[in-house]
């Protein structure tokens, strides 16, 4: 069998993507042994440390694909401009329509130009020579990630023009308003064999309005849930964990840093204990690292220690608290037992967090950076996420091990679709 994944961190340096994405191939593996997994990324070379026996097909080649223009031409030069998202509309349409078609018509044109269309053959064949076709876990549905998640989609859409069964796992979908993404959710989701879900309150009514069929989706938490769980201590440790994520789409900005170095040094004074940094995301863009060291200090992050996501979740089972403003930094702590803060700033992680929040039901307060009282109200949440913690522990192992019983049943199911079909 022929597996092709796509999933949310192409580059690898997500700790968050990449914890599911590992959940998501580790189980695929276990029910089919025999399987070549061939996954979305732009580091072959750090996909083979991860994972030796996996394939990488580079995402590049879907960008020649999608690339405007490459099947109409100059076409566009003869129309307005206001003309223009139509006629795009249109092309990728006709792609969708009649890949095979499109595919010799769109290579006459590039090979004529010059253009190296070898990703784009691979990419292509990566989906018609595949068996099973899905995607890894992630936020990417959703405004912030229009290219992204339109990307993906077209992908899905095409498997299921070949007729392969697909299906998106540990899903969080939305908010939503562009145009491009519903029409490609409303294009695949009706025909997909399975989808599972981070969070019910959000994700659950996005894709029933999105035309799925309710017995091929479940709410089943993060996969992530699966790989932290596994690592949690006997018991809670001294730290209060830190993570802050300075992005355009977490709508905590440069100015947070100062407020947050005040409120956590006085917190950790008060409560006699360590604050640890806990990044997440490696990227240049968003790197966790950068805001974390505005606020510990350079020489307070050790990225040796970070090396691999193993070292990284152990310590966020090292803290009895974690502040973050990170979404997988909450599920890492709370999978283990963990309490969590979480500090939002925009209405993409207001959805995430209380979505988390819904799932574990206990164990995560969330404080809004936008709100007048948000000092106050941070340090009210650290003091009573700080006593608590020994009581709400307990629910939280729990809440996790029914989440990982719920993912594991998913998996299950869609596993049985594709060995009926082979």
């Amino acid at each position: 069998m022929r597996l092709l994944i796509d999933n949310s961190g192409y580059a690898l340096k997500n700790y968050g993507d990449l914890a599911m994405l590992l959940v998501n191939v580790k189980r695929f593996k276990q029910y089919f042994p025999a399987a070549e997994i061939f996954i979305f990324t732009e580091e072959p070379e750090k996909l083979k440390d991860l994972l030796p026996f996996a394939l990488p097909v580079s995402p590049s080649g879907r960008n020649v694909w999608l690339m405007p223009w490459n099947l109409f031409g100059a076409l566009h030069k003869f129309v307005p401009s206001i003309l223009h998202p139509w006629l795009l509309r249109k092309e990728r349409l006709i792609k969708h329509m009649y890949p095979n078609a499109s595919r010799r018509w769109v290579k006459r044109r590039l090979l004529k130009r010059g253009v190296n269309i070898a990703p784009m053959v691979e990419y292509l064949d990566a989906v018609e020579q595949a068996d099973v076709v899905i995607a890894s876990g992630g936020g990417f549905i959703t405004d912030s990630f229009e290219y992204h998640a339109c990307s993906l989609l077209q992908t899905i859409a095409l498997a299921q023009f070949y007729g392969k069964p697909t299906a998106l796992f540990g899903q969080g979908l939305g908010p939503v308003k562009s145009k491009e993404i519903l029409s490609w959710v409303s294009c695949v989701f009706p025909k997909l064999n399975q989808l599972s879900l981070r969070e019910g309150h959000f994700s659950k009514p996005f894709s029933l309005l999105s035309g799925v069929n309710p017995s091929v989706m479940d709410v089943t938490g993060d996969d992530a849930i699966s790989l932290a769980n596994s690592m949690a201590p006997q018991k809670l440790g001294s730290n209060l964990g830190v993570n802050l994520r300075l992005a355009g789409y977490s709508g905590v900005g440069e100015s947070a840093v100062s407020a947050f170095k005040k409120i956590l040094t006085k917190a950790a004074m008060d409560l006699d204990t360590e604050l640890c940094g806990l990044p997440i995301s490696f990227h240049e863009g968003d790197s966790d690292l950068s805001s974390l060291r505005s606020i510990l200090g350079d020489d307070a992050i050790d990225i040796n220690v970070f090396d691999s996501i193993d070292k990284l979740v152990k310590q966020v089972g090292g803290c009895r608290v974690v502040i973050t403003g990170s979404y997988h930094a909450g599920v890492f702590a709370l999978s283990q037992g963990v309490s969590v803060i979480a500090v939002v700033g925009s209405d993409y992680y207001r959805q995430k967090f209380e979505g988390l929040n819904g799932q574990f039901t206990v164990g995560c307060q969330i404080v809004d950076q936008e709100s007048s009282f948000f000092e106050e109200s941070l340090k009210k949440a650290i003091h009573h996420s700080w006593t608590s913690a020994d009581i709400t522990r307990p629910a939280l192992l729990k809440k996790a091990a029914e989440q990982i019983s719920l993912s594991e049943q998913a998996y299950n199911k869609f596993f049985e679709t594709v060995a009926k079909r082979k």
